[in-house]
């Protein structure tokens, strides 16, 4: 027998072995499958970019940019969003400095984040309210324009913020503790794709979540006066009022919908 055959019997007899002494513990014996797939990072046509109404502080403010995932499959956002304050033509007025965390603290270090289908991430954009050096007024934007990590999908918002120390910090898993207001959004959003004798529906979930947060009280009414209202054949005051409430609860989700 050549060496070679030796070494062969020998490989065979030693692995015989193995699985022989696996049987008799109770083992199993599995072949190792492929590598799982890498979960891809979320594409342009993945997500969809809102924000939350603006939460104000003593001397300064902050709002949550969400990123919902539309897509069918699971996929991964990690780092910093863009985000520039608009003048109302459009000009920028001010980039947000990347920030790990900020006045009230903030995730700290960056993280890749997993987002299933429906699920939403988020980051959160703060500002001051003041010249810190002077005490003075600081000037406004009509807009922000922000781009999800990962993407080259800008999306304009039509929200106020300030470009005194105006940052940004990193992307995060779940609403951070917007989850009403989200769902409420998606159902005001909803509503917008269904025919007009089923908005109604939408509508009622949208004012459920809200009255859940123990806020937005405005807004709530808001929608009861939609909900109120007739689906079809509507008086000039009631087409006046159906316009305003829209616009109002628009301003509102950060959405141009129904108009």
């Amino acid at each position: 027998m050549s060496d070679i055959d030796q070494g062969d019997a020998m490989i065979k007899m030693l692995t015989t072995a193995v699985t022989t002494a696996a049987l008799l513990a109770g083992a199993t014996v599995v072949a190792a499958g492929p590598a799982e797939a890498a979960v891809p990072a979320c594409g342009n046509h993945d997500l969809v970019v809102t924000r939350t109404p603006t939460d104000s502080a003593t001397g300064h403010s902050a709002l949550w940019l969400l990123f919902r995932n539309v897509s069918h499959h699971t996929c991964t956002l990690r780092g910093y969003p863009g985000l520039d304050a608009l003048t109302k033509h459009g000009h920028v007025l001010a980039h947000a400095k990347r920030t790990p965390s900020g006045f009230a603290g903030g995730p700290g270090a960056v993280h890749t984040v997993h987002i299933k289908p429906g699920h939403y991430a988020s980051a959160t954009v703060e500002w001051l309210n003041f010249k810190p050096r002077t005490g003075g007024s600081c000037r406004y934007s009509k807009a922000i324009a922000t781009t999800p990590p990962n993407t080259t999908n800008t999306k304009r918002l039509p929200v106020s913020v300030s470009r005194c120390r105006l940052q940004i910090h990193p992307v995060v898993a779940g609403t951070s503790r917007n989850h009403r207001f989200a769902a409420a959004q998606a159902q005001w959003i909803a509503g917008s794709n269904s025919p007009d004798y089923r908005m109604g529906l939408y509508w009622i979930r949208a004012k459920r979540h809200l009255r859940a947060t123990g806020s937005y009280a405005p807004q709530i009414a808001q929608l009861s006066q939609l909900i109120s209202l007739p689906d079809a054949m509507r008086t000039h005051a009631q087409t006046v009022e159906w316009l305003h409430d829209v616009r109002a609860l628009n301003r509102f989700f950060g959405t141009h919908l129904y108009l």
